[in-house]
């Protein structure tokens, strides 16, 4: 059995993941205020309209990258610029032929847009692909501080914008013009401060590298269809009134999937380093779950025990037909406390990470078509929580068997239960207490006492950052 990972491990989290959390959250927490404006502002059209448009971006944006983000994180950085320069004629036109596929496939079969804004969205995607492989390198030469100042003004002028178009007559083809501008600016800043690296020849067998990237790239796909199968099925069946109502209900909430993106790409980073030491992998996959447990917990009983205040003041009860799909989908936060392929990817082994996003979507879709006559749009929410749970159970078992360790080595299950049954009893006593309280003032209670838990849970992690030495070496003592 492991002991309980060395405070080190907390260092290593901590100090390389508060600039890049910090630099990929500010734009999903403007993205999320500006689709809580958006909503009161906009008609249920034009606002199922105008979220259709991150929809196909999200999905397209993964689809012509093929697992390129993945493969910088995860690989030696002078292995893949010489790899890449000795196979530039696989692919290249492998990227241009996917790129041109995907972006037709778009063209022609998306809804609700006219020609001009068809090849607007195609020009922001172009641009968001090239920018997610530059931050992808940039982060990998350590460029956390410089990644979060980018961000910080992208997603201001990117909120100014939304906010100036909405003042001045809201029109689809002006707020994706100058969704284009500020991309270009953030496109230049991330390709100037990225670091060039000399190219150096790394012993690796050619041909099963080129075996994992493609695993991985298919498994990027599966994935990101898996995340948004239920909206591009509900898409093209329901109107766009109805599908806004359904989106704003299994809306992801920010920062969940960030937290995970985020300690994925670290612990990507500090395991494939040393793939040797098994004691700092599972030691680092354990406190993985501890430090997100820690914030995911709280935030998902404080949305489930209050979601009707929730609704009723972020969209002013416009939005209350959403909250039975909302109460669903949130049920796959609990599990969300890890990136449970991370050990597969460093151990390339793609191929099983690949049979696990191909599970996950067949199962998705027919359970949605199992539950769709019978619940209706709930029924598409169970679906993709029921085959996110299965896929996770498919990953800790491959990976425990990788590792030849007993899940109790991977998993901290005592901690995890022990947190989970003392939060679900003290928030139960909290809705209670305030519920004859108005709903302002009840849920401003429950958060304020949300953050004192969070950062309670978080107080190991939120100290080491401030460690006078703090930064110095934290792998010698692995």
């Amino acid at each position: 059995m492991i002991n309980s990972p060395q405070p080190n491990y907390r260092s290593v989290l901590i100090q390389k993941s508060v600039y890049l959390f910090l630099g990929r959250a500010l734009p999903v927490v403007i993205l999320f205020l500006i689709t809580i404006i958006y909503s009161r502002k906009l008609s249920y059209e034009a606002y199922g309209t105008f979220q259709s448009v991150w929809m196909y971006a999200n999905i397209i944006n993964v689809v012509i990258s093929f697992g390129l983000s993945a493969v910088i994180l995860s690989t030696n950085l002078d292995f893949l610029f010489a790899f890449i320069k000795k196979q530039q004629q696989k692919i290249v036109p492998f990227y241009m032929l996917i790129s041109i596929a995907a972006l037709a496939c778009f063209y022609y079969f998306s809804k609700n847009f006219n020609a001009v804004e068809k090849y607007l969205v195609i020009t922001f995607i172009i641009f968001q692909n090239v920018i997610t492989a530059a931050e992808s390198l940039m982060v990998k030469q350590g460029g956390e501080k410089k990644s979060f100042v980018i961000n910080f003004f992208y997603s201001m002028l990117f909120f100014g914008w939304h906010l100036y178009v909405l003042s001045a007559g809201y029109r689809l083809v002006n707020l994706i013009e100058g969704a284009c501008v500020v991309s270009v600016l953030k496109l230049v800043a991330t390709v100037i401060y990225t670091k060039k690296n000399s190219v150096a020849a790394v012993e690796k067998d050619d041909k099963k590298f080129l075996g994992h990237w493609a695993h991985l790239g298919l498994n990027d796909i599966l994935g990101v269809l898996a995340r948004w199968i239920d909206k591009i099925f509900l898409l093209y069946l329901l109107t766009s009134a109805d599908f806004a109502i359904f989106f704003n209900g299994s809306f992801e909430i920010p920062l969940f999937g960030l937290l995970i993106s985020v300690t994925g790409s670290l612990l990507l980073i500090e395991i494939s380093s040393d793939l040797q030491s098994k004691h700092k992998i599972t030691g680092l996959y354990r406190e993985n779950f501890r430090m997100l447990s820690a914030i995911v917990f709280p935030l998902f009983f404080l949305l489930f025990f209050f979601r009707e205040e929730i609704f009723s003041i972020a969209f002013k009860g416009k939005y209350n037909a959403s909250i039975p799909i909302f109460v669903i989908s949130i049920f796959v936060l609990p599990i969300r406390i890890n990136n449970y392929s991370v050990i597969l990817q460093c151990f390339a082994q793609g191929k099983k990470i690949l049979v696990g996003s191909i599970m996950d979507l067949a199962l998705a879709i027919l359970l949605m078509i199992v539950l769709y006559p019978s619940m209706g749009s709930r029924g598409i929410a169970l679906a993709i929580v029921v085959a996110t749970w299965c896929q996770v159970l498919y990953y800790l078992w491959h990976s425990k068997k990788l590792l030849q360790v007993p899940l109790s080595e991977l998993i901290p299950f005592k901690k995890l239960l022990m947190r989970f049954l003392v939060l679900l009893a003290t928030y139960l006593l909290l809705s209670l207490l305030l519920q004859n309280l108005s709903a302002l003032i009840s849920l401003s209670l429950a958060a304020i006492f949300t953050m004192v838990v969070v950062i309670t849970g978080m107080w190991h992690y939120i100290k080491s950052f401030f460690i006078k030495d703090h930064g110095k070496n934290p792998e010698a003592k692995y």
